[in-house]
């Protein structure tokens, strides 16, 4: 434990604009049964804040998204030993304080993780990997404690002792949405630093659609991020509607056939997926992502309907754009197998 005493801080980045989830977030902290902590928060408060934590302001980054220089200045301040790393639509469930005590005593890991789950329950990029190859490919996640030169861990929650700081930060050149936490993890990885997930340790990640300004890379039109909300929350039929009052632009048709191959709507999927694949036939950023993802999704119903030879036109399409696609290869594998 360091000079003051303190044994983690948790570095919250805040846009200033979700002071209900903030609340909840702070309320959560507090309630755990933890060794001597500090709250930081670093960006832009949305209203008063409870006196133990301590304000980082710098609203000028807050709007520009520009969260690896929040993160820097937070860990530069932070004075634990380990710190902790959240969004602010993050909450940490009863419980989460006592199941990560004993990985705190265990010193053979640098960089960590938890179990966070998104607001429908399911894992949420907590134990992942992602192509140091092809960052346009979509990442999957991997099984507890399993290795990967492409390992990498959400910047929604992340434990990093301090003395990785001492020769690895962020990157400061990285907005929001730029893959910020991909490049830390594998610049981490590449420099020796050793990595573990703790699944006992239950944290949730609401995905809250405000917090966003018009400068911050990620931010989209408020109805179409609020129903991709409401589709991550697993409220199908409200983000269904909500997409169907958007322009039909590919990525509004690649959302609304994933909504309705989740409500098992296949036919009406299927078709959607095809829309959007003929708007996107370029070979570059969202328009590949989507094009290539709907051939996947495609190869997925297929396969479901027992039609195995579509299903490999379709996974050798995905495949054709993203040979590093795990589960469209996997998908060609079962189908050839029959």
């Amino acid at each position: 434990m360091n000079k003051a005493g303190i044994s983690i801080s948790f570095v919250v980045i805040s846009g200033g604009l979700r002071p209900e989830p903030l609340r909840v977030l702070i309320n959560s902290i507090t309630s755990q049964k933890l060794p001597p902590y500090e709250i930081i928060l670093v960006g832009k408060a949305p209203g008063p804040l409870p006196d133990e934590v301590i304000l980082l302001a710098e609203p000028l980054l807050a709007q520009t998204g520009a969260i690896c220089a929040m993160r820097n200045k937070g860990i530069k301040t932070a004075s634990g030993e380990v710190v902790v790393l959240t969004d602010d639509d993050v909450e940490f469930t009863p419980g989460w304080g006592g199941n990560i005590k004993p990985a705190l005593a265990d010193q053979s890991w640098d960089i960590a993780g938890c179990r966070v789950l998104g607001p429908d329950g399911q894992r949420w990029y907590d134990w992942c990997w992602h192509s140091r190859t092809d960052p346009v490919c979509p990442p999957r996640l991997l099984e507890y404690g399993e290795q990967s030169p492409g390992l990498y861990i959400s910047g929604c929650l992340m434990m990093i002792r301090r003395r990785v700081f001492a020769t690895t930060l962020f990157n400061e050149n990285l907005l929001n949405h730029q893959r910020d936490d991909v490049e830390f993890c594998h610049r981490a990885a590449d420099a020796g630093f050793k990595f573990a997930s703790f699944p006992s340790a239950v944290a949730i990640h609401h995905l809250a659609p405000a917090g966003r300004s018009v400068d911050d890379p990620a931010f989209g039109d408020s109805g179409y991020m609020t129903a991709i909300h409401l589709f991550r929350k697993g409220d199908y039929v409200s983000a269904l509607e909500m997409l169907g009052a958007l322009e039909p632009s590919a990525k509004v048709l690649y959302h609304k056939a994933l909504t309705l191959q989740r409500m098992g709507r296949f036919a009406e999927a299927e078709l959607l997926y095809r829309q959007a694949a003929a708007q996107t036939r370029g070979w570059a950023g969202e328009e590949r992502r989507i094009h290539f993802s709907s051939w996947f999704h495609m190869g997925e119903i297929m396969e479901a309907a027992q039609n195995p030879a579509l299903a490999e036109e379709y996974y050798r399409k995905a495949l054709k754009g993203y040979p590093e696609h795990k589960s469209a290869a996997e998908g060609l594998a079962r189908v050839l197998e029959r």
